[in-house]
């Protein structure tokens, strides 16, 4: 859930939403909070936007934005928006459901945009000319990470709520994000945390990304979905002890957080 307020200046704390821009395409992963903060900047653009959203699942905090994406209510913008499939209901019905009334006033279907939907699996599919190749994740009722193939070699990851599952799953994992550029990765938990009570919850201890990248070869990992009881000093401290757990393996990884606003270039 989205924390603001002065504990959690530093880092943010709005949930997930990720802007990916590879020439004039645009790509949003996920629309929590941030994505109403993203929208007011996009509509300062002159021309009807043409972009796509993905979402890995239909948990509140990944599509609880939608609705307050000001873009939406613009008539000439076109949207595709896609995410998985669940109990064998199809990502349109599905996300309608949980977007109109009594949960928000206006129904999806009448927002002025044109809106194309799109139910996704594992297939990997193109956005203009950006290869995605989708991935199941292990979180409960299921979720999609993204690996996506720019024009010009370079590759994204993003896996938002994502958990351990034992030796099959990590390497399929590993294989999915082989030499990838860069890493976004749930890292909600410390070590202690996981351990104590959160295992079963869908999400990862921060060492499980960081091994991950090392068996993969990925260069960089951005710690994600950050808990929402880590204020900016514990999160801080996180990632001190994220870096030393890195150095201790002499791992050739370099990791950060994932911060509002920040912009990464591959």
């Amino acid at each position: 859930m989205a924390t603001p307020g002065s504990k959690t200046a530093r880092v943010g704390g709005n949930s997930a939403c990720v802007e990916i821009r590879s020439g004039e395409t645009l790509i949003i992963c996920d629309a929590g909070t941030g994505i109403r903060e993203l929208g007011l900047s996009l509509c300062q653009q002159k021309s009807p936007l043409r972009l796509s959203i993905l979402l890995s699942h239909l948990h509140l905090d990944h599509f609880i934005g939608l609705p307050f994406f000001k873009p939406l209510y613009m008539k000439n913008n076109q949207f595709l928006i896609g995410g998985p499939v669940r109990r064998g209901m199809t990502f349109r019905s599905d996300l309608i459901r949980v977007t109109s009334p009594p949960h928000f006033p206006l129904p999806l279907l009448e927002s002025p945009a044109q809106l194309q939907f799109r139910s996704l699996g594992t297939k990997s599919f193109f956005i203009d000319n950006v290869r995605v190749v989708p991935s199941q994740l292990h979180h409960p009722g299921g979720a999609l990470g993204w690996r996506f193939y720019f024009p010009n070699g370079k590759s994204l990851v993003h896996v938002s709520d994502n958990e351990p599952n034992g030796k099959t799953f990590t390497k399929k994992m590993i294989a999915w994000m082989k030499g990838a550029d860069l890493l976004i990765h749930d890292a909600q938990y410390t070590p202690s945390e996981y351990r104590a009570k959160k295992q079963g919850w869908g999400h990862s201890p921060y060492t499980y990304p960081l091994e991950l990248a090392a068996e993969a070869g990925v260069k960089k990992v951005f710690l994600f979905h950050h808990d929402p009881e880590h204020d900016d000093r514990t999160l801080q401290k996180l990632l001190a002890d994220a870096r030393r757990y890195v150095k201790s393996k002499q791992w050739k990884v370099t990791c950060d957080l994932a911060r509002e606003g920040k912009t990464i270039f591959l």
